[in-house]
């Protein structure tokens, strides 16, 4: 529990912050906060040492990256182990050349993604940015802040792609999701989003698709190999081997009820019943809800693989941000709505435990002194398992 504290408190902070933004009409004290608010993200996570698991790739990459043979660099990881897409090599070898320190690169990427978040608020008219960084750092939001640096500013770049879907603009549009798949080829996913995301569906479809998925996920029935073994047949071949060996064992550890499921079954019954009026709240809110559609079928059609699933379906998890605030909007009631948003902090408190009270999230700042990269990897290595 010790471990949780500081995000709790940051937590705690930044819902203070909004409650005062609530209180306020003055334009110039919002801006003042949202300011403010921008600050303490890229101080909390700006200077962070290093926390959770994914540093240890990160920081190998930095140390062997240089400006000079950039495409050596790229060409090279992406035949090992760790993939380093020209975008993100480009920009780390870059930060090299600026200042060969690992924390001045971690800055320069949270620096972008959090400002890339923020102009990504200021375009949907999130009418309170505090209380959309908690729902941010809550739902998806506190691992995508310190472990998944390529996917996230991957994900910022096409979240400030999605007005040019609403404007039908394709090029603006292509040309920013082309500049996401070179920090991360998973972004490749967003490129036919343009054709339909916009598309407002029957409800009812949805609840089709959110019972199937309910099935699969609870009876483990493996959707994914069963397709691929009609193209595959009953080969015992490479590619056969390869697939087995990739997806074995995995369906266990991914499937099943928890707070997590039940979460997901709460928002899929909140979204049903107040579908009408989320389109009514916010005139693009069919992209949003569609794109929670596209989440729920990454994570439960796909539970067959645990890691895959997860990582997949953080591309469309900035539905959570903007449907959960708005449905806040749906309550006709005032002191409803003041119910709920409680409700809501305090399941954000319990999420972020969730995430957080474990060993190798300590968290550290270099501005108050940070555990060096060897004391960090003996911990990680010798207790993060555990």
């Amino acid at each position: 529990m010790i471990y949780t504290i500081p995000y709790l408190i940051l937590l705690l902070f930044l819902f203070y912050l909004s409650m005062h933004y609530e209180q306020t009409e003055d334009k110039d004290t919002q801006s003042k906060i949202i300011l403010f608010c921008f600050a303490v993200m890229l101080v909390f996570f700006g200077f962070r040492g290093f926390i959770f698991d994914d540093w240890q790739i990160y920081y190998t990459l930095f140390q062997k990256c240089s400006f000079e043979n950039v495409w050596y660099n790229v060409y090279t990881y992406k035949n090992s182990q760790w993939t380093c897409e020209p975008g993100f090599t480009f920009l780390m070898a870059t930060c090299k050349s600026i200042f060969d320190n690992y924390y001045f690169f971690n800055f320069v990427c949270t620096a972008i993604s959090t400002a890339l978040l923020f102009n990504f608020f200021k375009q949907q008219k999130f009418d309170n940015f505090p209380f959309a960084t908690i729902l941010y750092l809550c739902f998806g939001g506190i691992i995508m802040s310190t472990n998944l640096m390529r996917n996230t500013i991957a994900i910022m770049i096409f979240i400030n792609a999605i007005k040019y879907i609403d404007e039908r603009k394709p090029v603006q549009f292509f040309l920013l999701c082309i500049l996401a798949i070179t920090f991360h080829l998973s972004a490749l996913m967003y490129l036919p989003t343009y054709f339909f995301l916009h598309k407002r569906i029957n409800k009812w479809i949805f609840v089709g698709i959110f019972l199937l998925g309910n099935y699969i996920f609870l009876t483990h029935t493996s959707i994914f190999l069963k397709i691929m073994s009609i193209f595959i047949g009953t080969d015992s071949g490479r590619l056969s081997d390869m697939l087995k060996a990739y997806t074995s064992g995995t369906m266990d550890v991914a499937s099943g009820i928890s707070i997590g499921y039940l979460e997901r079954l709460f928002s899929c019954f909140l979204v049903f019943c107040y579908y009408d009026k989320l389109v009514e709240v916010r005139k693009n809110n069919a992209i949003f809800i569609n794109s929670f559609i596209i989440y729920f079928v990454l994570t439960f059609y796909f539970s067959e693989f645990k890691e895959a699933s997860l990582r997949m379906s953080y591309l469309f998890i900035f539905s959570y941000w903007i449907l959960w605030r708005d449905i806040i909007k749906c309550y006709s009631i005032e002191n409803n709505r003041r119910l709920f948003v409680g409700f809501l902090f305090l399941y954000c408190m319990l999420k972020m435990i969730g995430h957080t009270d474990v060993i190798t999230s300590q968290y550290d700042n270099v501005l108050f002194g940070a555990k060096s990269y060897e004391e960090r990897l003996y911990i990680h290595n010798r207790y993060g398992e555990q």
